[in-house]
């Protein structure tokens, strides 16, 4: 029974677009105008903010032909999401059938989430890395006051500004590309129920100073305690993600991580980094406020959440990463050669606890390492595979092998890391049927 209430809030999103009384409206670059009606096809949008200040419960945009710039922006993003939908009745934004779009941010964020109750499906967000030189990224690192122009996030859901008792919640993105944007690709801070499905997410994070990951959630911010997952994350293809700009605070690279949860447990002792090897710049003009993470008014993250089924391979850091985070079941997942820029292992549980870790498949970059254990509790581990024995953590059923993929290529968009037929693996790691069904 645990699980019942994401499924059934799983369910009500899946129909949220054929709620009663529900509006569809339409945002076409290309055609549309921001003086129509925006009802259809004919009569569309020009930007996704129009349709952003009309949006009601249970309404449906879709977007459709042309290149959505920061032009069109409003503030730092170009579609910024504040009306929430409800329990029966979620926003979603969905890619129009038969058209083509781009979401090209080049200021903070491609899509900015304050709201919730929001589902985005099929949407494409890419940044401008190849546009990119890193010594002017270094450079602005460097100056006080940064430029979202080397910082800029794909897909950004940010309760930071949100009071204390309206965090944003309830928000799935499925189906979604986000790549080359200079910081983060699919980020959650402060926010709750949060789930990151069937996405391709890479060459992210090259640029910013903020330390991103390809996908991550940090400091997670409880809305209730019922059973069931409150994070999802599986079925996403995550490569090359890395971080080539020293992280402000320490001034050294630190993360560019496939999949990061970042600090769901402020108890846990507040290292700077996940090496615990560099010390974080105090700022003594900066003021103590409700985001600071070790706040005492910031509810206690109890819940669980699930990394399952997903391919993380070639990021600059982990594979998958958990760092002061408890509650978390990592389950048949594929890691592949990650680690290349900051040394972090493959599968990283870091100053963690309660963490279930079973049946994936990790196989290091020459010279790198599975896993590590570094002031972790309560870790379950089991069922995993790895090319060569190692001593940090043991499973009755572990299996000392080398996976045969059929195509462990660089490039996600062509690699196939299925096992080939007739693998004695079958069961581990990634399904690539499974996330290609969707």
């Amino acid at each position: 029974m645990k699980n019942t209430r994401i499924i059934i809030l799983t369910l009500f999103a899946a129909v949220s677009g054929l709620s009663a009384g529900a509006t569809e409206w339409y945002v076409i670059r290309q055609t549309g105008d921001d003086s129509n009606s925006g009802r259809t096809e004919q009569e569309a949008f020009r930007t996704l903010q129009r349709a952003a200040d009309v949006v009601e419960p249970g309404d449906v945009v879709y977007i459709g032909n042309g290149v959505y710039t920061s032009e069109d922006a409003r503030d730092e993003a170009i579609l910024e999401i504040t009306r929430s939908g409800k329990p029966d009745a979620w926003i979603t934004w969905k890619a129009l059938k038969g058209h083509t779009h781009q979401i090209r941010p080049s200021d903070w964020s491609g899509i900015l989430i304050r709201a919730n109750y929001q589902i985005l499906d099929g949407l494409q967000v890419i940044g401008f890395n190849d546009n990119i030189a890193l010594k002017h990224a270094i450079a602005d690192a460097q100056k006080p006051q940064p430029d979202g122009y080397y910082n800029t996030n794909g897909i950004f859901v940010d309760g930071r500004l949100n009071a204390l008792d309206q965090k944003p919640h309830h928000i799935v993105i499925r189906n979604c590309t986000v790549c080359k944007c200079a910081g983060g690709g699919i980020t959650g801070i402060e926010m709750d129920y949060f789930t990151v499905e069937n996405c391709k997410v890479y060459n992210n994070a090259w640029f910013m100073r903020y330390a991103g990951s390809g996908i991550t959630t940090l400091n997670s911010w409880a809305y209730d305690h019922e059973p069931g997952y409150h994070v999802i994350i599986r079925n996403n293809l995550v490569w090359n993600n890395r971080c080539l700009v020293p992280w402000g605070k320490t001034g050294r690279l630190s993360d560019g991580n496939g999949i990061l949860l970042d600090v769901t447990d402020p108890r846990t002792p507040d290292l700077t980094n996940p090496d615990g090897d560099a010390v974080v710049k105090k700022d003594p003009k900066k003021k103590e406020s409700e985001i600071n993470p070790d706040d005492p008014t910031r509810p206690a993250w109890n819940n669980r959440a699930l990394i399952a089924n997903n391919v993380s391979v070639y990021n600059g850091g982990s594979g998958i990463h958990v760092f002061r985070t408890s509650h978390v079941d990592i389950l048949n997942n594929t890691t592949y050669w990650n680690g290349s820029s900051v040394d972090y292992e493959e599968l990283f549980p870091n100053t963690s606890r309660d963490v279930v870790i079973r049946d994936n498949i990790m196989v290091p970059r020459p010279g790198g390492r599975v896993t590590s254990n570094n002031r972790n509790s309560e870790i379950v581990w089991d069922g995993n595979v790895y090319p060569e024995e190692q001593q940090v953590f043991k499973g009755e059923h572990d299996i000392i092998a080398t996976p045969d993929f059929v195509d462990p290529y660089l490039d996600l968009n062509r690699a196939d890391f299925r096992l080939r037929k007739g693998s004695p693996l079958k069961g581990k790691g990634a399904d690539f049927k499974k996330i290609y069904q969707n």
